[in-house]
């Protein structure tokens, strides 16, 4: 039986539990979310969304992709450029081993030919960066 995935969520639990990425003296200081993040300037953060054009579930499909957008903000854009170069690499691992993504969720690839960026798009906000990647997902 298929299931609904809440892609962007099961994304941010996956960023937000690597040590090497999320934390006091690390590239995404401040995690991964969901919404834009007030009076973050002096850290790294990213916003996640979900872009249109992911496959919807089916019986007969029960992998899901979804293409996240990661904007990387950050206090300078050398900050927010080690960030995202931190966070596409990260991505490089999720390259075939099934990988829990909180919750009900595995993370089954990262089509490495998908992901891009990092590119530089500052807005408002301050400095930011995008990566953008497929993640194929499965309910657990």
């Amino acid at each position: 039986m298929a299931a609904f995935i809440d892609a962007e969520r099961a994304v941010a639990d996956w960023v937000n539990s690597l040590p090497a990425l999320v934390g006091v003296g690390r590239p995404l200081t401040k995690g991964a979310h969901l919404h834009q993040l007030r009076a973050a300037a002096p850290t790294c953060y990213a916003l996640l969304s979900l872009l249109p054009g992911g496959v919807a579930l089916s019986p007969e499909n029960p992998d899901h992709r979804a293409r996240i957008s990661a904007a990387i903000y950050g206090p300078t854009k050398e900050a927010a450029t080690a960030a995202a170069i931190a966070y596409g690499n990260a991505l490089l691992g999720l390259d075939g081993t099934p990988q829990p993504m909180g919750g009900n969720v595995l993370c089954l690839v990262v089509d490495p030919d998908s992901i891009t960026g990092p590119y530089w798009a500052p807005d408002q906000a301050g400095p930011r960066l995008i990566v953008d990647a497929d993640f194929y997902l499965r309910s657990a």
